[in-house]
């Protein structure tokens, strides 16, 4: 079973180098003593300042954490010429583990680089994980085809995925371990079998950022496959990295336009008629904090979000 993880690195060096020294102690964890190698790694770098990315090239090089030895995995290093955001960035890595061309169409093409990763795991940048982690994960895929997320240690607390509900504009993480119907798996930690990505594709990049992988899961699930949360395994997550970098302002405006758009595209028939009423009392209610000068910046991010939703203005938001 070949593992493929990809991280995105966006002005996060730091962080990413971090993410791939907790990687390299995986040689030395395995249960027989010996290093295990059949995994890769691919690090995306989305168009980060020249500093960072030369910061980010360093820990290849770096004896204390190379990956380019004969007892640890190889690290791969691309770099976007654009911000392609979670999806657009994670795509690229998603291509480069399964083999499959950059214009290439996986669901037109299945059969395209069979001598790819039977399994991609998406790891934020961000996290860190213990010397045993590929070990646990090589054993909880071995029982399974579709999604499995990985639950992700936030402090004293642990997300252990996230549950669709509609007609709301954030999504919701789970931190208890009780059965949820409409689960999905975290973006932040989660493993795809290459099947998943034959049949319905890749993120959809329309999205940019946020609740592409309620979409995905919600997509996968439709396609037949399961989505579960794997038991005895961790991901530490140390903060949210998007949230650091981008504007309060325009974190609204993300997801207001893309609850818009996810339950549009993915609702019953009764909630794609109810997405528009839904918008309409958005709408008033953020006029009405304008006439009485309230949040009124809070106000005017979340109005546009749902002007970009009605422009079908999507991808990355230019401020």
């Amino acid at each position: 079973m070949k593992i493929s993880i990809v991280t995105l690195n966006y002005n996060g060096s730091k962080e990413t180098a971090e993410l791939l020294k907790s990687l390299k102690e995986q040689s030395h964890s395995t249960s027989s003593g010996q290093a295990d190698t059949d995994f890769e790694i691919i690090v995306v770098d989305n168009a980060s300042e020249e500093a960072d990315f030369t910061n980010l090239q360093k820990p290849t090089h770096n004896s204390d954490i190379t990956m380019l030895n004969i007892v640890s995995p190889q690290v791969k290093i691309v770099r976007n010429s654009d911000n392609l955001g979670f999806s657009g960035g994670n795509n690229v890595g998603i291509r480069a583990a399964l083999g499959w061309n950059n214009d290439s169409d996986p669901v037109k093409s299945p059969q395209e680089g069979d001598n790819g990763a039977s399994w991609v795991v998406l790891l934020n940048n961000d996290t860190w994980v213990e010397k045993d982690f590929v070990e646990r994960l090589r054993a909880v895929l071995g029982a399974e085809t579709g999604i499995v997320g990985v639950p992700l240690v936030e402090g004293n607390r642990t997300a252990y995925c996230g549950e669709t509900r509609w007609l709301k504009p954030h999504g919701h993480h789970v931190y208890d371990e009780r059965v949820i119907k409409n689960k999905y798996a975290i973006g932040g930690a989660m493993a795809i079998h290459r099947d998943v990505f034959g049949k319905i594709g890749l993120l959809d990049e329309k999205y940019f950022l946020y609740f592409e992988d309620a979409d995905f899961s919600v997509r996968a699930k439709k396609a037949g496959f399961d989505i579960s949360i794997a038991e005895n395994l961790r991901a530490h997550h140390h903060t949210s990295s998007s949230a650091k970098k981008l504007s309060p302002s325009l974190l609204l405006r993300y997801h207001y336009r893309n609850s818009l758009y996810f339950n549009l595209k993915n609702g019953s028939r009764y909630i794609k008629l109810l997405v528009w009423p839904w918008s309409w009392i958005i709408v008033v209610k953020q006029l009405g904090k304008l006439v009485i000068n309230r949040n009124k910046e809070e106000s005017k991010a979340i109005l546009a979000g749902v002007m970009d939703f009605y422009k079908n203005k999507m991808g990355g938001i230019r401020p």
